[in-house]
């Protein structure tokens, strides 16, 4: 069959095509009805048909190999789809990715553009991560790097999309996880500055875990990320830094936090909550007690911060 001269009067997928003269047979448009689309007629060439999608109208162009063999997808429903998962993450598709048909072009609410994968997007506005752009996101990784005195250089020479490289304050680089820069969680491999050297804490933290009030004892460098990190639901758990005591290096305080632990299990087991009680809630295995027993744990404290060493009274025990 010849191809027409005359052109459809409506653009099929952004284009005005030709009218192909030739035969609808009745399985074709029942194919197309059965895949959600209505068989509006042929186009381009005897390969091609032109499908109306029943879900928002636009006409597509299709072979009608994949009408009569596969599920065709109408492009404006998917154009639509990405469009709204877009606006959910607070960006906008403004469009497609010259060089790959899995990627769009989107700009953020502050301004920037940025190339993202569809799919990416879409698990986003499902709640299924955050979406930021890219710029924005190394910017605030530069700030949290300066937070611990590093300076973030750029990507890693070597490892995964999750890590980066960092300069320290001695001018040594390493590639370092962004997650252990966030928290401060590195040693420096040119000055061997590690945890056991820096600056650390002791602290109590307060939970609520179904029907109970329970504290945790514990040493970190950063108590109110240790907050965030050992919750594994934050609105149900309701986590707080009730105290804490600087300790001059982690060494000294994973020392006295231990002995701190054996202290209060000898002395007071009565206070120990039993992992089955919290293991569904707090990241942790050990060192939870009830809410009742802070009092103790603090006089604890106290005594730590007024010189009293655990250690020498659990070596004399």
């Amino acid at each position: 069959m010849p191809l027409s001269k005359v052109t459809y009067p409506f653009p099929i997928d952004g284009k005005f095509q030709q009218i192909f003269k030739g035969p609808r047979p009745e399985h074709w448009k029942e194919a197309a009805t059965r895949k959600g689309f209505e068989l509006i007629g042929r186009a381009k060439d005897r390969l091609h048909v032109v499908l109306g999608c029943q879900s928002c109208g636009a006409p597509t162009l299709k072979r009608i190999s994949v009408v009569l063999g596969h599920n065709p997808q109408c492009p404006h429903c998917i154009q639509a789809r990405r469009a709204a998962a877009a606006r959910a993450i607070g960006a906008a598709l403004i469009d497609a990715d010259p060089n790959d048909r899995h990627y769009g072009l989107f700009r953020f609410g502050c301004g920037h553009i940025d190339r993202r994968q569809y799919h990416r997007v879409e698990a986003a506005a499902a709640g299924g991560h955050q979406a930021s752009c890219s710029a924005c996101i190394e910017d605030r990784y530069a700030k949290e790097a300066q937070c611990q005195d590093w300076k973030l250089v750029g990507p890693a020479r070597r490892k995964g999309l999750n890590y980066r490289r960092y300069q320290h304050a001695c001018d040594h680089c390493q590639d370092v996880a962004v997650v252990n820069m966030r928290n401060g969680d590195l040693d420096c491999a040119g000055c061997g500055e590690t945890w056991a050297s820096k600056p650390s804490e002791i602290y109590i933290l307060g939970f609520t875990v179904p029907n109970l009030s329970v504290i945790k004892l514990g040493y970190s460098s950063n108590s109110t990320i240790r907050m965030r990190q050992v919750q594994r639901d934050p609105d149900q758990t309701r986590g707080s830094l009730l105290r804490k005591i600087d300790v001059e290096t982690g060494h000294r305080a994973i020392c006295v936090e231990k002995a701190l632990h054996n202290h209060i299990r000898r002395n007071r087991p009565d206070l120990i909550v039993p992992p089955e009680l919290f293991r569904d809630h707090i990241r942790t295995t050990s060192e939870i007690y009830h809410r009742h027993g802070k009092p103790y744990i603090e006089a604890l404290l106290d005594a730590v911060e007024s010189s009293w060493d655990p250690r020498a009274q659990n070596a004399a025990a």
